[in-house]
This record gives structure tokens, C-alpha cells and sequence, in this order.
């Protein structure tokens, strides 16, 4: 049996070293892989953020960097230098801060519904910080986190950061103490129930739209993870390409984007080439002759390595293939763009 683990060279001792986040940063998929490939190497980001990061006899405060796309964290003491001088990768980080933020959410909204009694409630960073230990100060990265899982939640109206603390409004009806509001007996169902209520809901919905549609309802308005929707079964990895899904797809999948072109494609989806270059656009695409589509066989059978979010919609990455042969597809499918002249097939 095989696993990943971080070896230390003659240990001392295992003991585990008690540490806070004071700020979280995301960095590029291509910053964050040098970050774990060469950690001694002096990284702007650090400099930038040395005031966050100092060491007192409660914790070691930290920073905590992500990458895009990537499940995983560093965890990174700089101790004044521009570059770790101590550091712990932590792999599958995001899903556990994201888990936490949401704990964090719990408690700021169990406690201003129950309490308030005209809508509204602040609850202070200190206070935050005492219940969940979490940090969260303006600038941070930790503020838009919580703030991002707060507004996810139906009770809560809106939700704001001040120097001190967190202000939340809240749909009256969720709020008992508010005077003449009729209570919402949903949130009086046990919480089984109501899951078991939410997803008989889903279930009921997939009979009303496609997979374009499904999907901007279960994303878009139920605000369902991705992976939820994968793991549930609503929607293939290729409907979800299609329909605009922003994923990173696992280094064994073999989806390619004639996989993909099976369905209905949404009008800001576009190709780029793992290489680099313009976008294309594929509006065009259904129009492409059964000649055209043999033609550049080797394009629509390429690899699609990554879904990402572009300047004009989503854009599917693809490899396998050469830079040159996305161009001249390029050129076949601008043919057919409206007012412009069919130039004829391209080899």
C-alpha cells in the first residue's frame, strides 16, 4: 500500500506546534505550484504579508496560502524573511476551512435569530474569535470567506464587515422575537427532514428543465457545490462542461471535448489550448459540416484538461493537440459567424 507523507529528516520529536490563520491568500495554480515545489525561494506574497505572521506564547500566527484549483494549503511562517522559514503542507485544506467558515456561519446565525428582535445583529470579532476560533479582520481573505457562506444562508438578508464586528439583517420570519411575524415552520423540521424535504424538492426540478437549465438552477440558485452535483448524479461531467461549469477535472479523466459538443453548449463557451493563446469561440460549432468535423477529428478528440472562468465566459483547456490546429479550427468556425463570408473548407 502506497501514501503520500512528509518525512522529516531526524526527528526530534512529533509534537504539534499550536497555530492560528491571521490571513489566507489565493494564489495562481502556476505561484502556488512554485511555492511547493521550491518553498525556500523568496515569494513577493510573503513580503507583502510579514505583518500578519508573528509568533506569541498563545500560537504561531500564520498565513495560509491556497491555490486555484487546488484542494491544498501551505501553512507559512516567515519569522521577517520574504520566504517560509517554517511551513506544513496541508493537503485537502480548503474543504476543512471551508467546513469551519460554515460552523462559523452556524453560530453568527443561530445566535442573531434567536436574539434579535427587530431583524438585525452584530456580533464582534472577539467574540467570533472566542466561539470558533477563527480570525477575521478586514482584509484578511478569512472576511469574504465568512461573509460569502453567510449570504449563502436563507435566513440572512445581508451581511457586512465593520472595524468590529459582523452587522446581519435576517428574513423577519426566520426570527421568533420579531413581533407580528408569522414563524417559518421549515426551520422547525428536524434537520433530517428538511434535508430529506430539500432534495425531493431537487428531485422534482430535474423533471422541468435540461442540463443547461438544471444546472444554473442547482448552481446558480440552490448555490449546490459542483461536487455535490457530480456525487449525486444530477448532472455527467460533461453536461456540466457544457452547461458552463467552472471545475478542475481530476489528471485521469478522459473527457474530450466531442464529449462535451453531445450537448447543448451554452453561448459563452469557448477553447484555448493548454499552450496558451486566443480563445475560441464555439457559437458556431452545430454548424460545421460532417466533412469539417472529420477534418479536425483530432481537435474535437482532444483531452479536455480544465474548465476555467475567461474574460468573455467559460473556457475549456485542451492538450493533446497541436496550437496550430486550434488556429485553423478557429478559422473554419469564424466562417460561419453572421456577415461574414464562408472562406470554404481549410486543410
Amino acid at each position: 500500500m502506497k501514501i503520500k507523507a512528509n518525512l522529516l529528516n531526524k526527528p526530534v520529536n512529533f509534537q504539534m506546534d499550536d497555530c492560528q490563520i491571521e490571513k489566507v491568500v489565493e494564489l495562481p495554480r502556476d505561484q502556488f505550484s512554485a511555492l511547493v515545489i521550491t518553498p525556500l525561494t523568496n515569494q513577493p506574497f510573503i513580503a507583502e504579508n510579514k505583518r500578519w505572521m508573528f509568533a506569541d506564547d498563545s500560537a504561531v500566527h500564520c498565513l495560509l496560502a491556497l491555490g486555484q484549483g487546488s484542494d491544498d494549503g501551505v501553512l507559512i511562517y516567515s519569522g521577517g524573511y520574504d520566504y517560509p522559514r517554517l511551513a506544513a503542507y496541508l493537503p485537502g485544506m480548503r474543504d476543512i476551512l471551508n467546513a469551519r467558515l460554515e460552523r462559523a456561519a452556524d453560530f453568527i446565525v443561530h445566535q442573531g435569530t434567536e436574539a434579535t428582535e427587530n431583524g438585525s445583529w452584530s456580533i464582534s470579532c472577539e467574540e467570533l474569535e472566542k466561539q470558533t476560533e477563527i480570525t477575521v479582520r478586514r482584509g484578511n481573505g478569512l472576511d469574504g470567506m465568512l461573509l460569502e457562506a453567510l449570504t449563502h444562508r436563507g435566513e440572512v438578508t445581508s451581511a457586512a464587515l465593520t472595524d468590529t464586528g459582523i452587522d446581519t439583517v435576517y428574513h423577519p420570519g426566520f426570527c421568533p422575537k420579531v413581533p407580528d411575524q408569522k414563524p417559518c415552520y421549515f426551520t422547525k423540521l428536524p434537520e433530517e427532514q428538511k434535508t430529506q424535504v430539500f432534495y425531493e424538492a431537487v428531485e422534482t426540478l430535474r423533471d422541468f428543465f435540461g442540463n443547461e437549465n438544471l444546472y444554473g438552477v442547482l448552481h446558480d440558485g440552490l448555490q449546490m457545490p459542483n461536487e455535490e452535483i457530480l456525487a449525486r448524479g444530477y448532472l455527467t461531467t460533461e453536461a456540466m462542461l457544457a452547461a458552463g461549469a467552472v471545475m478542475a477535472l481530476p489528471e485521469n479523466s478522459d473527457i474530450s471535448l466531442r464529449d462535451i459538443l453531445r450537448y447543448e453548449l451554452t453561448d459563452d463557451l469557448s477553447l484555448i489550448h493548454s499552450q496558451g493563446g486566443e480563445p475560441v469561440s464555439l457559437a458556431q460549432e452545430e454548424d460545421l459540416t460532417r466533412a469539417e468535423r472529420k477534418r479536425f477529428s483530432d481537435v474535437l478528440d482532444a483531452r479536455v484538461l480544465e474548465s476555467r472562468a475567461g474574460e468573455h465566459g467559460t473556457e475549456l483547456v485542451i492538450g493533446g493537440v497541436k496550437p496550430e490546429r486550434l488556429e485553423r479550427f478557429r478559422s473554419v468556425l469564424d466562417a460561419y459567424k453572421p456577415g461574414e463570408q464562408s472562406m470554404g473548407s481549410i486543410q
